[in-house]
C-alpha cells in the first residue's frame, strides 16, 4: 500500500483503510473528506468530516476508513 504524506496529514484514497497501533490518548482529526473510525472491542462507529476529531480511548488497534478522497492527521 503506498500512503502518502504531505502537510495536511496521511492523504487517503476512496475507500483506503488505515490501520493505528498504540494510538491511544492520540486524536484522529479528519483534514478534508469524510473517514469511518472504529477500535477494537467498541461498539461505536465514529464518522468524522473535515474539521471534526475523535480521541482514542482504547488500547487496541484502530480501523480507520475514507469514503471519499480525503486526508488525516
Amino acid at each position: 500500500m503506498k500512503l502518502e504524506l504531505n502537510q495536511d496529514g496521511l492523504c487517503l484514497k476512496r475507500n483506503q483503510l488505515v490501520t493505528v497501533r498504540g494510538g491511544i490518548g492520540h486524536a484522529i482529526v479528519c483534514d478534508s473528506g469524510t473517514v469511518w473510525v472504529t477500535q477494537d472491542g467498541d461498539p461505536r462507529d465514529i464518522i468524522l468530516r473535515a474539521g471534526e476529531s475523535f480521541m482514542l480511548d482504547r488500547s487496541g488497534p484502530t480501523l480507520v476508513q475514507a469514503f471519499e478522497p480525503g486526508a488525516i492527521s
